[in-house]
C-alpha cells in the first residue's frame, strides 16, 4: 500500500471544508434575509397601528360630535393621549411619569446611534405588545414615538421605532413663514413621520428629498437633527410611506 503524501487531503476533511463553506453561504444568505424579514414585519405593525389610531379618531369624533381628524394640539401632553387616545385603544399598562414598565433606558436610539432619554413621559402598551410614546418639544409640537415589539429588538428608529406626528391649521405653532404653511396644502389629522424645522410634517415631503443628507431627522444616517427633534430616522415612516411600503436599497 503507497504511503499518504503530506499534500493528500482525506475525505473527512473534505466533508470538514465543505460543511463550513455551506455554513458560510448559508450565515451570508439567511443574515439579510432574517434582518428584512424583521423590518418588514415592523413595518406592517406601524401601518397597523395606523389603523388603530384612525379608529380612536372615529370613535372620538362620534362620541364628541367633533369632526374628524380635529386634534387640539393646545392641550398638555397627558390630557392629549386621554382626549383623543385611551378612552379608544386596547391598553395593557400605562406609563405615567416613571417609564420603567414601558421602555428601556435610554428609550432608543436614532440611526447614528444617538441615545434618547426621558423622550416621552406619558405611555402606554397596547395589546399587541407595542409601545406608543406621547412627546410634545418646547415648541408645542405633538408627536408619537411608537416602538413596534416594546423593549424587545433594536429600539432603534427606522428599524423597529417609528413616529407619527399630528397637525391643527388652528393652532399650528408659528415657526416659518405662514407662506411656507400655505404652500403645503397641510391637511388636519395624523402623519407618518415626524417634522422639518418649520414643523411642517415629513410625509408632505417627497421621495428625494426624505432620503438626504441635508433633511432634518431624515431617514439617512447622515441627515442633521438638533436638541428639538426626535433625531436622525424620524422621517423614515414618511419615507415608506411615499415609498408604497417598500423597503428599497435606499433605506438606511
Amino acid at each position: 500500500m503507497k504511503n499518504k503524501r503530506n499534500g493528500d487531503i482525506t475525505l473527512s476533511q473534505t466533508v470538514l471544508i465543505v460543511g463550513i463553506v455551506g455554513l458560510i453561504l448559508f450565515a451570508l444568505i439567511m443574515v439579510p434575509f432574517y434582518k428584512s424579514s424583521k423590518q418588514k414585519i415592523a413595518v406592517v405593525k406601524y401601518q397597523k397601528t395606523f389603523a388603530q389610531l384612525q379608529q380612536a379618531n372615529r370613535m372620538y369624533s362620534l362620541v364628541s360630535g367633533e369632526s374628524m381628524n380635529k386634534y387640539n394640539t393646545n392641550l398638555p401632553i397627558n390630557e392629549f393621549a386621554e382626549t383623543y387616545f385611551t378612552p379608544y385603544l386596547q391598553i395593557s399598562e400605562y406609563c405615567k411619569g416613571k417609564q420603567d414598565s414601558c421602555w428601556n433606558t435610554p428609550q432608543y436610539k436614532d440611526l447614528k446611534n444617538t441615545k434618547k432619554f426621558d423622550v416621552s413621559l406619558y405611555s402606554i402598551i397596547l395589546e399587541n405588545n407595542g409601545t406608543i410614546g406621547f412627546h410634545k418639544n418646547r415648541q408645542g409640537l405633538i408627536t408619537m414615538i411608537f416602538d413596534t415589539n416594546g423593549k424587545a429588538g433594536e429600539n432603534k428608529l427606522g428599524k423597529d421605532v417609528f413616529v407619527y406626528s399630528f397637525y391643527d391649521n388652528e393652532n399650528h405653532p408659528k415657526l416659518c413663514d405662514e407662506k411656507v404653511d400655505q404652500e403645503k396644502s397641510i391637511s388636519n389629522g395624523i402623519h407618518f413621520g415626524g417634522y422639518d424645522k418649520c414643523g411642517i410634517p415629513q410625509d408632505t415631503y417627497e421621495y428625494n428629498e426624505l432620503i438626504s443628507k441635508n433633511f432634518f431627522d431624515g431617514c439617512n444616517k447622515k441627515a442633521s437633527t438638533d436638541a428639538l427633534g426626535l433625531g436622525v430616522g424620524a422621517g423614515c415612516g414618511a419615507l415608506l410611506r411615499k415609498n408604497n411600503w417598500d423597503v428599497d436599497r435606499n433605506y438606511p
